[in-house]
Parts: C-alpha cells; sequence; structure tokens
C-alpha cells in the first residue's frame, strides 16, 4: 500500500484543485454573473451544462478526489483506527467528514437541480414563444436551490481543505 499513496496524493491533490477551485468560481465569480445577465446568463448556463463536459468533469473530480482520499486515509489512521482518527489524526477525519458530505451534496443535490434546471431550460427554448409565467417561477426557484446547494457543498469543501492542511 505504501508504494500506492504517492498515486493517490497526485490524484487526491490534482483532482481536488479542480473541484474545490472550480466550486468556489461558480460560488463568487460564474452565478452572480449569470444572475446579473438574466435570460442571457440562462442561456450560458444552458450552454455550459448541455454542450460541455462540465458537469463531467465536476463530477469526476469529486469521486476521484473522495476515494484517493479514502485510500490515503486508512494508510493515514494506521487502518481506520479510531484512536488514530478521532485522536491526533482528528483534523484529517473532520475535513474527510467534510470532503465526503461536500460530495454527497453536490450528487445528491447540486447535480439533480442541475438536471432539472437544464431540462426546464431546453423545454423553455423549444416551445416557441417566451417562458410562461410558472416556468419562469420554477427557473428562479431552482436557481435558488441550486445557489444554496453549491454554497453548502463550498463551504464544505474550505473545511475538508483546512482539515487536509492541519
Amino acid at each position: 500500500m505504501s508504494s500506492l499513496i504517492p498515486i493517490l496524493r497526485f490524484i487526491h491533490i490534482f483532482s481536488a484543485i479542480f473541484w474545490v477551485g472550480t466550486t468556489l468560481f461558480m460560488v463568487l465569480f460564474l452565478e452572480p454573473t449569470v444572475r446579473n445577465l438574466g435570460p442571457d446568463g440562462g442561456k450560458f448556463m444552458q450552454s455550459l451544462l448541455n454542450r460541455t463536459r462540465f458537469s463531467l468533469a465536476i463530477s469526476a473530480s469529486a469521486i476521484l478526489t473522495v476515494l484517493a482520499g479514502l485510500g490515503m486515509f486508512g494508510a493515514y489512521t494506521g487502518g481506520w483506527s479510531a484512536s488514530v482518527m478521532l485522536g491526533h489524526r482528528l483534523p484529517l477525519t473532520m475535513g474527510a467528514i467534510a470532503g465526503i458530505a461536500a460530495a454527497v451534496v453536490g450528487a445528491a443535490f447540486s447535480g439533480r437541480i442541475s438536471g432539472k434546471i437544464s431540462e426546464l431550460g431546453q423545454q423553455m427554448s423549444t416551445q416557441g414563444g417566451p417562458p410562461r409565467p410558472e416556468q419562469l417561477a420554477e427557473m428562479q426557484q431552482l436557481q435558488v436551490r441550486m445557489r444554496r446547494s453549491t454554497i453548502v457543498a463550498a463551504v464544505l469543501m474550505v473545511i475538508a481543505v483546512v482539515g487536509m492542511t492541519w
């Protein structure tokens, strides 16, 4: 296992850089800009989600980060020893829990909401004519939920990064 640690560390660090960096960029810059652009922002997001591999890339980076992290965590905690995990490795344990929670939030909430936004946006753009008021209201509600879940994931990621550096 010790010969695998450098490979796991490389995968963990580089996929985490992408995952956390992209999420923070989205929360701090992309989402506010998209919101300020109004309908044009919606078109941009529609294109980002439907015409690129963005969703795949962020999902893959989250999965790789968590799996590589779990592999290293077992080694760093003496084979998942509770006394080590809750002793001198407690910050690492808390960071690992926060990172896993961020992945769960991303998969269970942000990913599903993103899919619904994409579907609704597609529906609105192909129906011919302006969106109906109920569609606009649903889109706005989905965007608020997406922002909240992304902020929660971002906060959890920052906690994870702090725990990993302790």
